[in-house]
């Protein structure tokens, strides 16, 4: 038990709540579908533990596990826009500061001095 407090304690709060929400999503979508923790765990290929871990929002349960849990629900196309090259705004605002003020033309193979 004292592990996963540490594990916790490294995260800040706002990361904590987002995990805790994600996993209580997955408890609903579970139970939609009427499945019981056991039948998910076995669909997953994890024990019940480990669900119920992700469930409750510990932040050491695997990406793995998330995916799995994901699948099973058929919701794992949540998964792929998660960053996003395209949606990194500040990673595409710094790439456009590094870009040149001026491009140079190539020179001519002529050009080439050897």
């Amino acid at each position: 038990m004292a592990h996963s407090n540490q594990i916790s304690n490294k995260f800040p709060p706002e990361i904590e709540k987002t995990i805790s929400r994600i996993g209580e999503r997955i408890r609903i979508a579970r139970k939609r579908r009427g499945l019981t923790m056991e039948e998910m765990a076995s669909r997953m290929f994890v024990t019940r533990k480990t669900l119920s871990r992700l469930e409750n929002g510990s932040p050491g349960v695997s990406l793995a596990v998330l995916a799995s849990a994901l699948w099973v629900l058929g919701l794992e196309r949540e998964l792929d826009p998660v960053a996003l090259p395209e949606s990194d705004e500040v990673g595409i605002f710094r790439e456009r500061q590094r870009l040149p003020k001026r491009v140079r033309g190539l020179k001519k193979e002529d050009d080439l001095e050897f």
